[in-house]
């Protein structure tokens, strides 16, 4: 089986020499999809599975799916931040916050911006744990894509790492999305400072 542009990554960043101590070695895929109007047809939804929009989510709710979603895969950026950092950033009517149910339980979440002017922006994608790997994720993606179509704003942007899921990147490519820009970076090791539990993200090494 053939290397994959994420695999080749993961093993590139960790033979890096430019990072600082307490860091993670990260390269970031800007993508980008010109016309979301022209994916592929939704698919019907699965049985007993339902997106709704959150209007106005309460702290503890976002921070539910946010921590959720993202803790196998090193999200601590809006874990660092306090409540009244984070609400600004979830409460206007430009941040449509998606979230698929699947008999009535939570399975995953999209958090759209249109706030800019030319362009809508996918901040955040993602599963809830138990709902990988089902299928759930590209139903899900494909109709977040199109609700975003249908708000006249495109292009429609997002960005994805080296420390996703392995899948997310071809995923992304699958749906139309092109990457426009690539660069490395390194993030501080949220496990290391108690952000997220030490035992988290397995696919990636503890930064020394």
């Amino acid at each position: 089986m053939s290397e994959t542009d994420y695999q080749k990554e993961q093993r590139r960043q960790w033979s890096r020499n430019d990072i600082p101590s307490g860091h993670l070695p990260v390269h970031k895929w800007y993508l980008r999809i010109d016309d979301p109007s022209k994916i592929k047809a939704k698919q019907p939804p699965p049985e007993n599975v339902s997106i709704v929009r959150a209007n106005s989510p309460t702290i503890e709710f976002y921070r539910f799916l946010y921590n959720n979603a993202g803790e196998e895969f090193l999200w601590g950026d809006r874990r660092r931040l306090s409540d009244e950092e984070l609400l600004p950033l979830i409460s206007p009517e430009t941040c449509h916050l998606m979230v698929l149910y699947e008999n009535g339980t939570p399975a995953g979440f999209c958090e759209l911006d249109v706030s800019p002017p030319d362009h809508s922006e996918i901040k955040y994608f993602g599963m809830l744990p138990g709902f990988l790997g089902r299928g759930l994720g590209g139903y899900f993606l494909n109709a977040s894509i199109q609700y975003a179509a249908n708000l006249k704003q495109v292009p429609l942007i997002l960005d994805t790492c080296s420390l996703d899921h392995e899948s997310a990147l071809e995923n992304y490519r699958k749906r139309g999305f092109k990457i426009y820009q690539e660069r490395d970076f390194f993030d501080p090791d949220p496990r290391l400072d108690g952000t997220i539990r030490t035992d988290a993200g397995k696919h990636v090494p503890l930064a020394k």
